[in-house]
């Protein structure tokens, strides 16, 4: 029995429920991360991305960069292993259900399924375990899942952790994601109506790089803030416009001022008041000039195609 028809992304799965939907009893009783069905070439990996109790059996080598996915094969197996070949021969096909705890508050938590793996590589010279990078074909970029979301941006360096693994793909788009990205229309950016507040893959990006905060107001309601790019989408190329650091996360009273090329930063962080807005509003908006953000190296070029255009709107005021 194929289990693709029987899952759904983003719902959350316990090993026992896994037992009878998939009509394989043993799953309930499996104590390690990976299950072979019985009925299918298919495996089950079940992933705990916070190791605790367990930090010093296992590292921290499972995350998703994007939609690519780092995973450590079980301590005994190596590239050799039998049923990793299998997986990287295409002849057994990895489904994924990841938590970021097992526990919370001695509760035992349900599995996240994030769909379907397939094999890209490994890193050479591990071995029990062995380093590998899938690609997950079902990555959702457009979630709203809160569960999704977080397990996709989780990270090790989120509990001061750090990975073994030397292979990165930060900033890597795979062509499948390239494809697939297009403009937002005004609904989804402002997600007014809807609450699809930008699209998935780049909004992802940007909450990541802001911690999920507006960097003026700290708030943190991720279903309100809204993921701007610096550059405007028309005036980006298509490199610019997957560019995280042509992005920055606002809440919506400020994305709008700034969009607008109302507000603006200079290369230090320093918020920068066209002077299209009198001081009383000035003063409503709460607009201090003490307000500061952090700035990269790599928002620079942007910002300064952005404040260029404040300047000549207020030139033209």
């Amino acid at each position: 029995m194929d289990p693709y028809n029987k899952l759904t992304v983003g719902e959350k799965y316990s090993k026992k429920g896994l037992s009878t939907l998939l009509d394989e009893p043993n799953i309930s009783l499996v104590r390690e991360g990976i299950y072979n069905l019985k009925n299918s070439k298919s495996s089950l990996f079940f992933v705990d991305l916070e190791k605790k109790g367990k930090e010093t059996r296992f590292h921290f080598d499972d995350f998703f960069e994007g939609d690519f996915f780092h995973w450590d094969s079980q301590t005994t197996q190596h590239i050799e292993s039998p049923k990793i070949q299998e997986i990287v021969n295409d002849n057994l096909i990895p489904y994924l259900f990841v938590r970021i705890s097992p526990k919370i508050k001695n509760v035992t938590q349900p599995f996240i399924y994030c769909g379907r793996l397939t094999y890209l590589s490994y890193e050479e010279g591990t071995s029990k375990p062995v380093h590998m990078i899938y690609q997950n074909i079902d990555y959702d970029d457009y979630t709203q899942n809160e569960d999704l979301i977080d397990i996709y941006l989780w990270k090790p360096s989120s509990i001061g952790k750090t990975s073994r693994s030397k292979i990165s793909n930060q900033g890597i788009v795979s062509k499948k994601r390239k494809k697939n990205y297009k403009k937002p229309n005004t609904t989804e950016r402002k997600g007014l109506v809807t609450s699809r507040v930008g699209q998935g893959y780049y909004r992802q990006q940007i909450i990541e790089k802001w911690g999920g905060k507006c960097p003026i107001t700290g708030i943190d309601v991720k279903s309100i803030l809204i993921s701007s790019h610096i550059v405007s989408w028309s005036e980006s190329n298509d490199e610019e416009r997957l560019d995280a650091e042509n992005g920055i996360l606002l809440s919506p009273l400020f994305d709008s001022l700034f969009d607008r090329h109302l507000i603006s930063f200079q290369d230090t962080g320093e918020i920068i008041v066209s002077n299209i807005l009198n001081e009383e509003n000035v003063k409503k908006i709460g607009l201090s000039g003490d307000i500061k953000i952090s700035v990269t190296e790599g928002m620079k070029k942007y910002l300064k195609i952005h404040r260029s255009k404040l300047e000549e709107n207020n030139n033209n005021e």
